[in-house]
């Protein structure tokens, strides 16, 4: 079956610069988000390449071919830099970026002097399928690739490298075959790959997107916007959990409820600023030294709460006195960043293990009564629960 190359030529680059313009979009509503802004510049490239494919459709200005060829694969490369910003990779140098654009010019002076269809075809189907496997490795095996839009989109990449290999693999040693105007080559199908491919790396860059801001906002709703601990909405939750299979599985279960020693008087004598970060330094501190397991949250004001799954009250007594000690030192260190006297700032702990049958609630005042046993034996000191 034949097609009629000229209009999907005009289809593909009307679809290319809606997309383009939704890049655009879709980077000045999120500036902030790394990598929009490269999306914008490769649908950019990518519109310009194609206006220029379809004048050599109208004109048959055979540089118009090798203009075209230059900015897609540019294009591509300025997406792939822009999801290796948007997935906390390191971006592409600036030496990468420079070095593909004056390779695509040395290409078309070469090209311009010597015209061989075949040869060019050749070398821009293994531009874009190397270049296309390179976005899918990112992508496939980033960290972030459980979320299913990243996922979606490294696989299309992964099918377009397929598709552009298989091109040059048939395009070698037949120039006609290959040739961008031949209804009976491969140009038909892969425009039309181009038509659905463009809209389906679009649309998975405005679901990224948007993936991106849901985990933002669940983060926001979970977490203390301070610390970045957890806030007491999510530990709620979180410890109807442990308590559950706690119960289920017949397992200890420990809490911590901790209080910084007279932070009142660090906040009046040192400013509230610096208040913030010593509640911002014990958060640190607790991350490295509880368990990933652990579920460590802001309670309010200075006071936190650690639950510990599978720990009975001797064990949770023990991570208690070494969050205490490391906190400690750390703390003293913040004090001397400030210039201030070096004398450490400390908490006390109040530790309870799970009663059989025990309601949550009762598990915390048990903790809050040997917190508060803690701060008349002198603070600075870790109790258990009777």
């Amino acid at each position: 079956m034949s097609f009629d190359i000229r209009t999907l030529l005009v289809a593909v680059a009307l679809v290319t610069a809606f997309c383009a313009g939704a890049r655009l979009l879709l980077w000045r509503m999120h500036p902030t988000i790394p990598g929009l802004g490269r999306w914008a510049l490769a649908g950019t490239s990518t519109v310009i390449g194609f206006a220029l494919v379809l004048s050599y459709g109208v004109l048959h200005w055979q540089s118009a071919l090798s203009l075209a060829q230059m900015f897609i694969i540019i294009g591509l490369v300025l997406g792939w830099d822009g999801f290796r910003r948007f997935i906390g990779k390191p971006p592409l140098s600036s030496c990468v970026l420079v070095a593909v654009a004056v390779m695509s010019l040395l290409w078309i002076a070469v090209m311009h002097v010597h015209y061989l269809t075949e040869v060019k075809a050749l070398s821009n189907a293994v531009l874009v399928a190397v270049i296309s496997a390179l976005i899918a490795r990112d992508l496939l095996f980033s960290v972030q690739r459980h979320t299913p839009a990243i996922r979606v989109t490294g696989c299309i990449y992964a099918i377009n490298a397929v598709f552009f290999s298989i091109r040059a693999v048939l395009g070698s040693g037949n120039p006609e075959f290959v040739d961008p105007l031949n209804p009976n080559g491969v140009a038909a199908i892969m425009l039309l790959w181009l038509l659905c491919s463009i809209i389906a790396i679009t649309l998975g860059m405005v679901l990224m997107t948007a993936e991106r801001l849901q985990a933002d906002l669940d983060h926001q709703a979970n977490h203390d916007p301070l610390t970045g601990a957890l806030n007491r909405r999510s530990f709620g939750l979180l410890s109807e959990k442990e308590m559950a299979r706690a119960l289920h599985y017949q397992r200890p279960l420990s809490v911590l409820m901790i209080d910084l020693d007279q932070f009142k008087q660090v906040n009046d004598l040192l400013g509230h600023d610096f208040g913030d970060q010593v509640l911002c330094c014990f958060v640190a501190v607790a991350n490295r030294v509880l368990r990933q397991d652990d579920v460590f949250c802001r309670f309010g004001g200075e006071e936190f709460v650690a639950l510990l799954p599978d720990t009975t009250a001797a064990e949770a007594l023990v991570v208690a006195d070494r969050l205490r000690v490391s906190f400690a030192t750390e703390s003293k260190l913040l004090d001397c960043a400030v210039k201030q006297p070096c004398s450490a700032i400390t908490i006390s702990t109040g530790v309870a293990q799970l009663q059989q049958g025990e309601p949550f609630a009762s598990l915390l005042r048990r903790a809050d009564s040997a917190l508060y046993r803690a701060k008349d034996n002198g603070r600075n000191c870790c109790e258990v629960a009777q």
